[in-house]
């Protein structure tokens, strides 16, 4: 039996989108695969925040039950709103320890999830002359920012807070910061509550730049 020549095209051409057809499904599946990789995902949070915590030492505690949770707003004096939900949300909570003035903060950057972890990104705001002279002050070449240390789902953790004005070299030739009236000590905090309860978390610490 013989084909004419149309025939064949046809059939060459069945044969080749048949072929071809699987292996861009398998292309735009590691596009996809790729994409979720590199980009995190914003996690639904809520937070309060303050500087009179009752706790005086710069730590940050991970919050997976209701009687946790409830410890973790007995830190800063305070009744727990009744938001928890064992099984369903986490909470976090950083202190920065004892400050010897006001204008400090804690300063909520983001919570998102990065691969198989949720993790927090905070920073520490400090009274304005010092972030002034933070920012006019010369940077060294090459330094690795101070990041606070991966906690689990259960359980206080260490902390590794900068020290307020880290980050800003010594030097002689840096005017001294105008002077201020001194104020109250203070001892600021914040408390994350996160909508989801299946990751572990962990906490990261960003200088002021």
């Amino acid at each position: 039996m013989r084909l004419s020549s149309k025939s064949v095209s046809r059939t060459s051409r069945a044969v080749l989108s048949r072929r071809l057809v699987p292996v861009g499904i398998l292309a735009a599946g590691l596009t996809f695969a790729v994409g979720n990789t590199v980009t995190a995902q914003s996690v639904e949070s809520r937070h309060w925040q303050g500087v009179t915590a009752n706790t005086r030492q710069p730590e940050q505690v991970v919050a997976g039950t209701l009687g946790e949770w409830r410890a973790l707003w007995g830190r800063v004096g305070l009744p727990p709103p009744d938001m928890f939900e064992p099984g369903r949300t986490n909470a976090v909570g950083i202190f920065l320890g004892r400050r010897a003035s006001e204008g400090y903060a804690v300063n909520i950057l983001s919570t998102s999830r990065r691969r198989d972890r949720i993790v927090v990104v905070f920073e520490e705001r400090m009274p304005a002359e010092i972030m002034l002279a933070q920012r006019s002050a010369p940077r060294p070449v090459a330094s690795a920012p101070a990041l606070g240390p991966s906690l689990g789902p259960a359980g206080p953790g260490s902390a590794g807070f900068a020290a307020p004005g880290a980050g800003a070299p010594a030097t002689s030739s840096l005017p001294p910061p105008p002077s201020r009236p001194p104020g109250q000590p203070t001892s600021p905090w914040a408390i994350i509550l996160i909508h989801r309860a299946d990751l572990p978390v962990t906490v990261e610490q960003r200088l002021f730049r």
